[in-house]
């Protein structure tokens, strides 16, 4: 019986093709897949996918792959996530989440009282986010993956926002409007930027600077969550609120 599953491959087109020695040993050590199984192969770059049927050669493993379609899920959600820098594994964390959640875009920024700082952030930590990006959006079924940006300063980030159209929230667990009423007239696929802070929250200065760039105080629930939670959570509405009813 076929096990279907999905791996990104870059490229697609119709015809046999070699695989690259990383995703062969990811297909047969990980997966477990033989001669003979066919799986969904995607290229989130293009978001396309195809049909592929899994062979050895010499003891090369190989896959012919039917002509490439339309990716079946592709996310046109609106959403860019502009996240302030999380001490620890906090920026993979929300980035896992975040693709899997139907994010556009993920922003990571450097604030006053960030634990983390952007001097830390080495290409290689890029490439990981980059790496999991791609993980979550095969585990999901999505056939693209959101653009990951950063980490810079937050001035620099909110000055690019201050002429930005679309709805922009700055999560504040006192502020006085609620996060439902202020999106109550948001559309799936409209945008909206979340913007959610440090462990120790935005200083004074910088909240005055996200009212200057036009980012307006929401309030979600009751309780303070932490910085990695937040801007899940408010994802997680955010497809909640855009279902049809019924």
């Amino acid at each position: 019986m076929a096990r279907w599953v999905r791996v990104p491959l870059v490229l697609l087109r119709q015809g046999e093709r070699e695989i690259d020695k990383k995703t062969a040993r990811y297909l047969s050590e990980v997966l477990r897949l033989r001669a003979g199984d066919r799986f969904i192969a995607f290229d989130p770059e293009a978001r396309l996918e195809a049909t592929a049927a899994l062979h050895e050669t010499d003891g090369v493993l190989r896959c012919v792959l039917e002509e490439p379609i339309p990716a079946a899920r592709v996310v046109d959600s609106g959403i860019v996530l502009i996240q302030a820098l999380g001490k620890g594994d906090k920026a993979e964390q929300v980035v896992r989440s975040a693709t899997a959640l139907g994010v556009a875009r993920i922003v990571l920024v450097e604030s006053e009282r960030s634990v983390a700082r952007a001097s830390e952030r080495s290409d290689n930590k890029r490439a990981r986010l980059q790496t999991i990006a791609l993980d979550a959006a095969r585990q999901s079924g999505r056939g693209d993956v959101p653009e990951i940006s950063g980490p810079h300063s937050l001035d620099t980030e909110l000055e690019l926002w201050r002429e930005a159209p679309g709805l922009k929230l700055c999560l504040a667990p006192d502020a006085t409007s609620g996060f439902r009423a202020l999106t109550d007239a948001w559309t799936f696929g409209a945008p909206i930027a979340l913007l959610i802070g440090p462990e120790g929250g935005f200083s004074a200065r910088e909240i005055e600077r996200t009212e200057l760039a036009g980012f307006v105080a929401a309030r979600f629930g009751e309780l303070t969550l932490r910085t990695e939670i937040a801007g899940i959570a408010v994802l997680g509405a955010l497809i909640y609120l855009s279902q049809p009813s019924g």
